[in-house]
This record gives structure tokens, C-alpha cells and sequence, in this order.
């Protein structure tokens, strides 16, 4: 019998309750293989498709501005990501993933084994399915 409750409210606290309990094994997996910190690949997914100001992503991620500068130095060091001056206000700066940036945020969602095996549960249809859900609920957290 299930216990999650098709409301709003208990999908959201059954999804969160599924990536709070496995987030430590994705973290060790991207650990070993990725040479940065698994914040970084927070932040270049947000501008993967769009520029946004340093402060939207500090917003965005729950940090202060020194530590999105921090994340920020990285990701342009590596090669990841670039920052330009904003078209309409030189003072601020705009944050856009590079295709290297692009190309390594695919290589990580490919990971072999960055999922936890509970993910082994669902099909390749019942994946596709979740995928396109998550897809909109991602459209829907970015409007």
C-alpha cells in the first residue's frame, strides 16, 4: 500500500525524502570522477540554456555573493563558464555555460555510476516518463 499521498505536499515530501536519504551517494560518486565541487555543477545548470546575473544564482542557490564568486572563478578557471558585461548595465555581470561547460554538464549527467541503485528500479519507459516530468517541473521552477 502506498504511503505517499498524491497532493502536491506529499510528492514534493516524497521526492525531497528520496534525495535527502541517497544525496551522499551521488556526492562520493561525483567526488571521484569530477575536479571540482558538486556546487559548481549546481550553478552551470542554471545557466546552461540562459545567462543569469551572479546574484540570480546566489539567489538561486541559497548562497552570499562571495561564495557565488568563488563558484563562479571556478567554473570561468576551468574553462566551464564565461562572464560578460550586462547589455543594458556594464556593473553587472552575466554568467553563461561555455560548450565545454555544456559538454561536462552531459558528461556528468551520464555518469555510470552516479545514481544510487534504487534508480535500477524503474524501466527505461518509467525513466523517459519521470524525465519529462522532471523536465516540467524544472520549466516550472525556472518561469
Amino acid at each position: 500500500m502506498s504511503t505517499i499521498k498524491p497532493t502536491p505536499v506529499g510528492l514534493w515530501l516524497s521526492m525531497m525524502g528520496l534525495v535527502m536519504d541517497n544525496k551522499w551517494y551521488f556526492a562520493e560518486q561525483f567526488a571521484t570522477m569530477r575536479p571540482v565541487p558538486y556546487s559548481r555543477y549546481r550553478a552551470l545548470r542554471r545557466v546552461e540554456h540562459e545567462s543569469r546575473s551572479q546574484r540570480e544564482l546566489a539567489e538561486a542557490m541559497g548562497v552570499d555573493a562571495p561564495a557565488m564568486t568563488g563558484i563562479v572563478n571556478d567554473l570561468v578557471s576551468h574553462g566551464l563558464a564565461v562572464r560578460t558585461p550586462h547589455p543594458a548595465d556594464g556593473r553587472v555581470k552575466l554568467v553563461s555555460a561555455t560548450g565545454l561547460g555544456r559538454e561536462w554538464l552531459d558528461d556528468v549527467r551520464s555518469l555510470p555510476d552516479g545514481a544510487p541503485p534504487l534508480m535500477n528500479s524503474l524501466t527505461a519507459a518509467e525513466r523517459l516518463e519521470l524525465a519529462r516530468l522532471l523536465d516540467k517541473l524544472q520549466a516550472a521552477a525556472l518561469a
